[in-house]
């Protein structure tokens, strides 16, 4: 777990995400951690390789996850993910590419939740490049399977 707040902690840093770090905000890392724990999944899209463009169906997606969270008065982070295998072999630039990508499809997801009617000031992304995969990459569904983005709602109070 460590590792991973450390990765988004770095990632709130340069300004991809703002929900919990914005100047209003200040928290610990075991309240980070407590606040990440209260999301909830609503919903997972997936992406061709090498892309972050969104399908009809994801657009019907966002539109309900959009109408929930208008309707808890939530805030949304969206995390963008990417597979582990990319056309270079040096490791850096692998990095770099999967953090571009997966940004990508975060920011796309957040465009289209906000002219789905969510308030900008509460969508927050997150770039997670290739460190989350939900499958281990074995074959091409699975790489496919890592390539991502995931709509987490919190509930405000």
């Amino acid at each position: 777990m460590k590792k991973w707040f450390i990765c988004c902690m770095m990632l709130f840093t340069c300004g991809c995400a703002n929900l919990f770090s914005g100047p209003n905000c200040r928290l610990s890392e075991d309240e980070y951690v407590a606040k990440i724990a209260e999301a909830q999944l609503e919903a997972v899209l997936h992406f061709a390789d090498g892309k972050a463009d969104l399908s009809k169906h994801d657009y019907f997606i966002i539109k309900q996850v959009a109408n929930i969270a208008r309707l808890d008065n939530a805030a949304v982070v969206v995390y963008g993910h990417a597979s582990h295998r990319t056309r270079t072999k040096d490791p850096i630039q692998r990095i770099l590419v999967n953090l571009d990508i997966s940004n990508e499809r975060a920011v796309n997801v957040a465009r289209a939740l906000v002219n789905a009617g969510v308030p900008a000031d509460r969508i927050s992304t997150i770039a997670m490049f290739d460190s989350r995969p939900v499958k281990r990459e074995l074959t091409r569904a699975d790489e496919a399977a890592n390539r991502r983005a995931e709509i987490y709602l919190y509930r405000l109070r």
